[in-house]
């Protein structure tokens, strides 16, 4: 007896042609889809809507739209999408966070730095223990600017730079970047954050260190050189020492301390955690507010430039600040009221990051090359 196909039948046959689409774990968007498929895009969108509500696909970023709206959200089978390798060096160690589209899964750490002669072995073993599926690829948070191609062809000065050099010959196959941190936390936030859907964004990095990554159409800007998005070093006050990068008075040489953190433990004269330092900014502590309302003015300063040049939709201040997201936000949107031409904010929006470990996130979204 030959069987009926019924509404649900053809169904599941769509589906089935929708995820054939998605073999050797390519990217599409639902245009794409629609285009490959010969379906419609309204039955295209229903279908995708429906395979990643059972997990077969998972959001892989967004692509540029050609022309004017929003950029298109591509996707890939979930059963093709091995995990990213995060890879960051401090003071204390490497760590090494596994990461999927969905976010960080795990993050392991070793604490030995790539000066040490087991390092290469640790980070190895970091890399392969935690899962059965190899990475796809190992991206390394560089805190300097990396050029889109030749920064091998310079002088080796970074522990991130000897990292690269030690693990791509360790893991043969399996692609290493390196990607500037800054940009890594903006890709994060654009692709799955609070900037998702926009078109045009900055992201302003702040409590581990000053830095701004640019996503235009869900891809990462970094310039010519690698080095947009260094609002560190646009000049903010004249007459004033000089800085490492060759200026004078630039935001880097007004700022004694990188991390936030220890500003404020300068401030008390005592060494502050994380947590201590939050609630210091909670409490409502004079010094601890008025050091993130002056940090602000600053950045506010650097940042007019790129906010009246590029219009974006969104600024995205650093999720990691805490309850010192209030101050600084808003002696940031002062600052830039006082520094950018009138009605230059009217279509800005200053956003919370809503990302916990926006890199992660950022790392598996990044694509060498795009």
């Amino acid at each position: 007896m030959t069987g009926v196909r019924g509404p649900r039948t053809s169904t599941i046959l769509l589906e089935a042609v929708v995820a054939d689409c998605f073999q050797h774990g390519i990217a599409l968007n639902r245009a794409e889809i629609a285009e490959r498929t010969g379906l419609s895009r309204t039955v295209v969108t229903s279908l995708v809507r429906t395979l990643v509500a059972r997990g077969t696909l998972s959001v892989a970023r967004s692509a540029h739209l050609a022309g004017p709206g929003r950029p298109a959200v591509a996707y890939r089978l979930s059963t093709a999408v091995a995990p990213v390798a995060l890879l960051r060096l401090d003071d204390k160690g490497t760590s090494v966070t596994l990461a999927s589209d969905s976010g960080p899964m795990s993050t392991l750490r070793t604490q030995v730095l790539p000066g040490d002669a087991s390092w290469s072995r640790q980070v190895f073993d970091l890399l392969t223990l935690p899962q059965s599926t190899p990475v796809r690829r190992v991206v390394i948070a560089a805190p300097f600017p990396v050029a889109p191609r030749n920064w091998g062809n310079g002088e080796t000065r970074w522990p991130e730079q000897v990292a690269h050099t030690l693990l791509t010959k360790v893991l043969g196959d399996v692609e290493v970047v390196l990607v500037n941190d800054a940009h890594l936390a903006a890709l994060g936030e654009a692709v799955h954050g609070a900037g998702e859907g926009t078109q045009a964004g900055i992201h302003l990095s702040v409590r581990h260190g000053i830095g701004a990554g640019l996503v235009f159409g869900g891809n990462l800007y970094t310039g010519a050189d690698g080095t947009a998005g260094e609002i560190a070093h646009v000049q903010v006050v004249p007459d004033a020492p000089g800085c490492g990068c060759g200026n004078t008075g630039c935001l880097a040489s007004q700022v004694r301390y990188k991390e936030a953190d220890l500003a404020l433990s300068a401030l008390c004269g005592r060494p502050l955690d994380a947590d201590e330092a939050d609630a210091l900014v909670a409490a409502g502590d004079e010094g601890a507010v008025g050091y993130y309302q002056d940090l602000a003015e600053l950045v506010a300063r650097a940042l007019a430039g790129p906010v009246t040049v590029l219009a974006p939709e969104v600024l995205i201040i650093d999720a990691a600040l805490g309850p010192a997201y209030v101050p600084f936000s808003a002696a940031l949107a002062r600052g830039l009221a006082e520094h950018c031409p009138p009605g230059q904010l009217d279509s800005l929006r200053l956003l919370r990051g809503r990302l916990s470990d926006a890199q992660a996130f950022g790392a598996a979204a990044f694509e060498p090359g795009t």
